[in-house]
């Protein structure tokens, strides 16, 4: 990419689910071209709180729920679709991949929540998800599931830090690393920050076998909670940053992590960015470990990173826009947004592609990809 570009004119402008309704023929014939995988993800609309599958133009199918969502994952040696329930739930729904039928609803062990991430063993034998330990006071712990034995929970491994949020394998197969938000909340005050003037957030990695905290890298800022991440082949760590302090500041966002180095901010040298709310939320890699996107919802931001060069190339105004995954079948990156939008990104290219709507679909912040 020969430079850098602010993409104002994209066909996802603020306001493009206005346009979709002005041509409906003609809409549809355009999104029967537009082909992307099966999603997985958490959504509202008129009728509540849902989890399910989206394909093409509609719900493959999807189960109500009595409360919001956040991130899923699709077990492909078993054919089964986990979703988390957002935090504070206690909620781990199992559906079947084929079918959609509800499988499993899965509590947490008493004295723990969810914080709505998990990720699966390189075997698929076992499921590791972010809780918060409550009855030690908000300690962050990672759940160990038995997937073979009906997701019974097996124990917690301490990761060494308040609010573990996302998490994710690293290609070796053998270590986790957290995202460590710093962030300490008690059921009894909600989402209320309890340690706002202590928070130590960073990158964790955890050593499999001996379930041992085995690398600690600190946040820039005591303030900068690390929340969501991705991990390239490579084992390149992308991480996304939320602000707690004063807004706006003057801290960058995105990192980029190797093993035994320091966090490395992006670079936005050639293409400044300007945030108001300090806010990411979805990370993604592309399969290859060449380029990413994160979602900034509250900037109404899309942010394209080179991963080569650790530098911004494309940025697109996008209404709320949350969930952020790969789509390798098709070469580009899908996005959600709360206005029931579902979009294609693809590197060098100007515009972002409308793939479906749904008018009165709030996509949650996450998406899966059911392939």
């Amino acid at each position: 990419m020969q430079r850098r570009q602010f993409l104002f004119g994209s066909g996802a402008l603020l306001c493009a689910p206005l346009a979709l309704t002005a041509a409906p023929n003609s809409r549809a014939a355009e999104l029967q071209s537009q082909d992307f995988s099966p999603l997985l993800s958490a959504a509202t609309d008129d009728s509540g709180n849902r989890i399910g599958v989206w394909q093409k133009d509609g719900w493959q199918y999807s189960q109500a729920i009595s409360h919001r969502g956040h991130d899923s994952v699709y077990h492909r040696q078993r054919k089964e679709l986990l979703f988390f329930s957002r935090r504070p739930g206690r909620e781990l729904y199992v559906l079947g991949a084929d079918s959609g039928t509800l499988l499993h609803n899965i509590s947490s062990e008493d004295g723990y929540h969810y914080y709505g991430h998990g990720c699966l063993s390189y075997d698929g034998r076992y499921l590791y998800t972010t809780e918060n330990n409550i009855a030690k006071d908000g300690a962050g712990a990672i759940g160990i599931y038995d997937c073979e034995n009906d997701y019974r929970c097996l124990g917690h491994m301490d990761c060494e830090g308040i609010g573990p949020h996302d998490l994710a394998l690293m290609p070796d197969g053998n270590t986790l690393v957290i995202a460590i938000g710093g962030i300490k909340t008690l059921p009894s005050s909600g989402r209320t920050t309890l340690n706002a003037d202590t928070l130590a957030p960073g990158l964790h990695y955890i050593d499999l076998p001996t379930q041992r905290v085995v690398e600690k890298v600190a946040a820039p800022h005591y303030q900068l909670s690390l929340r969501h991440l991705d991990v390239s082949p490579d084992g390149s760590v992308l991480v996304g940053a939320q602000f707690q302090g004063h807004l706006p500041s003057d801290q960058a966002l995105v990192y980029f992590h190797r093993r035994g180095e320091t966090l490395t901010a992006m670079n936005t040298e050639e293409l400044p960015l300007h945030f108001k709310r300090d806010y990411i939320a979805s990370v993604c890699i592309d399969d290859h470990g060449k380029w990413a996107v994160t979602s900034c919802p509250r900037d109404n931001l899309v942010c394209l990173w080179d991963m080569q060069t650790q530098s911004l190339s494309q940025v697109w105004m996008l209404r709320d826009c949350a969930g952020a995954v790969y789509d390798a079948a098709y070469q580009q990156f899908i996005l959600s947004n709360g206005d029931g939008q579902l979009l294609g990104l693809i590197p060098g290219k100007s515009k972002l592609k409308q793939l479906a709507y749904s008018a009165g679909t709030h996509w949650d912040n996450h998406l899966t990809l059911r392939v």
